[in-house]
C-alpha cells in the first residue's frame, strides 16, 4: 500500500475494525433472533434478512447526506459513532434495546458504506490504475475483518454469552473510529490540474444514458449476487448447524465460524488474485469478468445438490460447504470490487455518494430477497431454494452479455 497517500491506511484501518464489528453481529445474527429472543427460523431468517437490507437501502439517502449536507469525511466519521452506540445497546438483553440497536446500526451503516467509498474516490480519481488497486486491497482488508469477526464471535459467544461478545464489538469499532483520526480532517478534491481523463473513458460533467444501463447492469449483477451470497449468514448457516457434520479431532466447529470461510477463503486465494486479475482485465471486458463471477455462484448451489440429497437422514460433510463457499468467494472476487470500481469510473464527482449509494440499494434489495428465500428453503425444501439460487444468476449473465454488445465496460 505504500503507493498511495497516507490517508489510505487510517480509512483502511477503519474499514476494517467496522467490518470486523459488522461480521461478529451477521455471523450470529439469526442463531441471536433464535436463541436469545426465541424468533422461530423462518421469521429469524427474514428478520435478519431485512435488517441487513436496510442498511443497504439506507445507503442511498446516506449518500446524499454525504455529498450535499455533511461532507463525506464527518459523515464517515459520524456514521462509527453510530455504530459505536447501536453495539453498545446489544449488550442489554431486552427486545427494547433490540430494535433500539437496529435503528441505530442502520443508521450507521447507511451513512458509513457511500461515505467510506466517497472518501476512497477522492483518493485516486479515475482514471489513476490506483483505483482498482485500491479497491482490491480494501476489499481484501474487509475479508480480513469478517474473518475475524466470525472467529472472534464464535469464541465469545460460546464461552462468555452475548452481551460480552457485543461489548468486545463496541470495543473494535471505537478503535476503528480512533484510527480515522490519524488522517487529516477532510481529502482534498483535486482540481483541474489533474491530467484530463481518456476519450475512452466517461467523462466526468456528462451523465450519459449509457452510462446508466452500464451502471444499472453492474448493479443488477451485484443484486442477484447478494441473493446468492446473503445464504452464507442465513440459510446455509442453518443448514451448517443441523445437517453438517462439526466435530473435528473432538472440537465442535462453531456454526458462526463457517459465515466467516468466505473471508479465509478471501485471504487463501488473495495471491492469485493478486497475479491473475491484473492479467484478466487485459484480456477481457469487465463485463465477461463479471459474468464469470455470476456463473461460479451458479455452480456454487449446484455442487450442493448431492449433498442436500441425504441431509435429513445423515450429517454432510463440511468439504461439500468447502466447495460451495470457495465457488461463491471466485463470484465475489470478480464482481465486488471490480463492479465498485467500473461503477466508481461512470460516476460524475458530484453524485459519486448517489450512485455509490444506488450500488448497495442492489445490495439491500438482494439481501431482502436472500432472507425469503433462505425461509422458502426451511419451509418448503432444500432442493427449492437451491434450484432458484443457481438459475437468479444466469439471468444477470444474460443481462450483461446483452449490455456489453452496446458499449465496452473495459
Amino acid at each position: 500500500m505504500r503507493p498511495y497517500p497516507v490517508r489510505f491506511l487510517p480509512l483502511c484501518l477503519a474499514v476494517l475494525c467496522e467490518r470486523c464489528a459488522a461480521y461478529m453481529l451477521a455471523s450470529s445474527m439469526v442463531l441471536m433472533l433464535c436463541e436469545r429472543y426465541g424468533y422461530p427460523r423462518d421469521e429469524a431468517l427474514r428478520l435478519a434478512g431485512l435488517i441487513t437490507a436496510a442498511g443497504y437501502l439506507g445507503s442511498l439517502p446516506g449518500g446524499i447526506v454525504a455529498d450535499r449536507v455533511l461532507g463525506h469525511h464527518r459523515t464517515l466519521t459520524g456514521s462509527l459513532i453510530l455504530l459505536v452506540v447501536g453495539y453498545a445497546l446489544l449488550m442489554i438483553p431486552s427486545l427494547l434495546a433490540l430494535w433500539s440497536s437496529v435503528a441505530t446500526l442502520v443508521l450507521g451503516t447507511s451513512l458509513f458504506k457511500p461515505s467510506a467509498q466517497a472518501v476512497l474516490r477522492r483518493l485516486a480519481l479515475p482514471p489513476d490504475p490506483r483505483l482498482d488497486r485500491a479497491q482490491v486491497w480494501l476489499y481484501l482488508l474487509i475479508n480480513v475483518g469478517a474473518l475475524s469477526g466470525a472467529i472472534i464471535a464464535g469464541l465469545a459467544i460460546q464461552h462468555w454469552g452475548w452481551t460480552f461478545c457485543f461489548a468486545i464489538t463496541a470495543s473494535i469499532v471505537c478503535m476503528g473510529r480512533a484510527c480515522l483520526s490519524i488522517g487529516r480532517r477532510d481529502v482534498p478534491v483535486r482540481t483541474q490540474t489533474d491530467k484530463p481523463l481518456p476519450k475512452t473513458m466517461p467523462t466526468a460533467h456528462l451523465f450519459t444514458w449509457q452510462r446508466v444501463q452500464t451502471i444499472a447492469a453492474l448493479t443488477l449483477a451485484m443484486l442477484l449476487f447478494k441473493v446468492c451470497f446473503g445464504q452464507v449468514e442465513g440459510a446455509l448457516l442453518l443448514f451448517t448447524q443441523q445437517h453438517t457434520e462439526r466435530v473435528v479431532h473432538g472440537f465442535t466447529v462453531p456454526p458462526s465460524w463457517f459465515a466467516g470461510l468466505p473471508a479465509l477463503l478471501v485471504l487463501l486465494l488473495a495471491p492469485a488474485q493478486l497475479v491473475l486479475l491484473p492479467r484478466l482485465q487485459r484480456r477481457m471486458q469487465t463485463a465477461h469478468l463479471v459474468a464469470v463471477g455470476l456463473l461460479s455462484t451458479s455452480l456454487a448451489f449446484l455442487v450442493l445438490f448431492p449433498a442436500v440429497l441425504p441431509s435429513k437422514t445423515h450429517l454432510v460433510r463440511m468439504s461439500w460447504l468447502v466447495a460451495c463457499h470457495t465457488l461463491l468467494v471466485i463470484g465475489e472476487t470478480l464482481i465486488g470490487p471490480l463492479g465498485l470500481s467500473q461503477v466508481l469510473r461512470l460516476a460524475p464527482p458530484r453524485f459519486v455518494g448517489a450512485v455509490i449509494g444506488v450500488w448497495f440499494v442492489s445490495g439491500a434489495v438482494g439481501y431482502w430477497l436472500a432472507g425469503e428465500i433462505g425461509a422458502l428453503w426451511v419451509r418448503w425444501s432444500p432442493i427449492c431454494g437451491l434450484t432458484i439460487l443457481a438459475v437468479l444468476p444466469l439471468v444477470g449473465i444474460g443481462v450483461l452479455f446483452v449490455e456489453v454488445r452496446k458499449t465496452s465496460l473495459k
